[in-house]
């Protein structure tokens, strides 16, 4: 069969084709407004995990350098979760699941940031414990942390000295074994406690470092701020890391644990490139129970 009409022409074959293009057509137009509904769908389904809004909740303390700021949001791999930090505690990041319908959360990560001069060393270090974050008509809510937190084990971690970046196994590795020789110390420094058998609290780096470091190494300090303890006369020394260490004050004040940490310059080491997680590891309980019966407003 033809059609003809002056000019133009179709003949069956045409005819088919013009049929097939319509059709395709009809079929893309189709799945795209079907695409734009589901995925309208999904954003108005509340009900869904998968799909909740980012939020974030803030302190109202007239002293903003101690703003505690709580966040929820979704991780890479998809899991919702809780974090809140304080500006008292820079580099500290406690991380939860999101909250029960009763605002119960439990605990299982700490990420730390501890900088120093010349790099810095960056750790997910496992941990454990119970709050709760209850918020029904979301727009606020109390962060309460139940009782203690328990630090377990570092799981990942990456470090920077100088222009050397080590990540990996072998990161992990330096991290862990840092991580010990920083709990034996502050275990010792924590042993240090007053006539009321209380250890000494801090409420800043600065304040940590002012004291301690005259204590733990009075070879770098002023002779002015040199402990009582400390003897040059008589005493045996040991040159590394070009400082000489006094030895006679060593073993008369460190536990015989510490002694070679201390005489071999390790401890100076760390005290150097790690001085914010020794203070975190050192002021922890004081730490996490600063964030205790905060009250949290919405921001966002």
């Amino acid at each position: 069969m033809q059609i003809i009409n002056n000019k133009y022409q179709i003949t069956d074959t045409g005819f088919h084709f013009l049929f097939f293009i319509c059709y395709l057509l009809f079929i893309i137009s189709f799945c795209s407004c079907s695409s734009i509904v589901q995925k309208g769908g999904e954003l108005l389904d509340a009900g869904s995990p998968s799909e909740m809004k980012f939020a974030t909740y803030r302190s109202a303390a007239e002293d903003k350098s101690a703003m505690v700021e709580l966040r929820e949001l979704k991780r890479d791999e998809g899991r919702w979760v809780i974090e809140f930090s304080s500006r008292r505690w820079p580099g500290l990041t406690i991380c939860a699941g999101m909250p029960s319908g009763r605002g119960d959360f439990e605990l299982f990560e700490a990420r730390i940031l501890s900088s120093h001069i010349h790099g810095w060393n960056e750790f997910n270090l496992g941990i454990m414990g119970e709050g709760s974050f209850y918020n029904p008509v979301k727009r606020g809510g109390v962060l309460l942390i139940d009782g203690e937190v328990e630090r377990i084990q570092i799981s990942s971690g990456s470090i920077r000295l100088k222009s050397n970046r080590i990540t990996g196994d072998a990161a992990l590795t330096s991290l862990r074994n840092r991580r010990e020789r920083i709990l034996a110390l502050t275990g010792w420094m924590a042993s240090q406690t007053d006539n009321n058998g209380e250890k000494a609290v801090f409420q800043s780096k600065k304040d940590f470092e002012k004291y301690w470091k005259p204590l733990i190494f009075p070879e770098l300090v002023l002779k002015s701020r040199r402990p009582p303890e400390y003897k040059a006369d008589n005493a045996e020394w040991r040159r590394a890391d070009s400082v000489k260490w006094n030895l006679t004050y060593t073993e008369g004040v460190f536990p015989e644990g510490l002694w070679e940490y201390r005489n071999s310059g390790a401890m100076m080491r760390d005290w150097e490139e790690a001085l914010p997680w020794i203070y975190m590891e050192y002021s922890w309980d004081f730490i996490i129970s600063s964030f205790n019966d905060t009250h949290l407003n919405m921001v966002n």
